[in-house]
C-alpha cells in the first residue's frame, strides 16, 4: 500500500521534515531514549555497549543513533564513522519494511538490493531485539475500544453505501 503524500517541509527546530521516513527515524530515536530510562530489558542491552548505528535512503534521509554510557543520543544526517549502516533504495521503502517488523522482509529487501546494509553485521542483530521492545504494549482495553470503534465506522459506511 502506498504511503500518502504529503508535502515535505524542514522542521528546524526538532530538525526533522515531514517525511515519513524521517519522521520514522525520529521517533525510533525519541523511543529508544525513553526505554533506556524506563525498561530493564532495553538498559541490559545498552550495558557495556559503544556504537552509532545509521538508517538511511537512498532518497537523502538520514539518521544516526550512538549508544555510549547506557544512553542513545541520535542525530540528523550522516554519522561520520558509522559502526552499521542500513540502507534502503527509498524512504518508502524504509518506512514500509521497518513497520512491519518482519525478518523476511528484509530478507526479501536485501536480495532485491532494496536493503543494503554495511559494518558490523552483530549490531543488526542488536537492532533486531532493540526494536522488539520499540513498539510501545498496547492495554487491552483500549485494543477492544478501537476495535469497537472501527466496527462501528465499517457499519455506518456500509449502511450508506460508502
Amino acid at each position: 500500500m502506498p504511503i500518502p503524500q504529503l508535502p515535505v517541509v524542514k522542521v528546524p527546530v526538532l530538525n526533522v521534515s515531514t517525511h515519513p521516513f524521517d519522521l520514522l527515524l525520529a521517533g525510533l530515536g525519541v523511543r529508544m531514549q525513553q526505554l533506556a530510562y524506563t525498561n530493564d530489558d532495553f538498559k541490559a542491552l545498552l550495558q557495556g555497549r559503544e556504537f552509532v548505528i545509521q538508517i538511511e535512503s537512498g532518497d537523502g534521509y538520514a539518521r544516526h543513533y550512538k549508544i555510549k554510557n547506557q544512553k542513545v543520543c541520535h542525530r540528523a544526517g550522516k554519522s561520520n564513522k558509522p559502526d552499521f549502516t542500513l540502507r534502503f533504495k527509498d524512504g518508502d521503502t524504509g518506512v514500509q519494511t521497518l513497520i512491519k517488523g518482519d525478518p523476511t522482509a528484509f530478507m526479501t529487501g536485501m536480495q532485491t538490493g532494496a536493503i543494503q546494509m554495511e559494518g558490523d553485521f552483530s549490531l543488526l542483530m542488536w537492532f533486531n531485539q532493540a526494536a522488539k521492545l520499540i513498539a510501545p504494549k498496547i492495554p487491552k482495553p483500549v485494543v477492544q475500544k478501537v476495535k469497537q470503534a472501527q466496527r462501528f465506522i465499517k457499519d455506518k459506511r456500509a449502511a450508506l453505501n460508502i
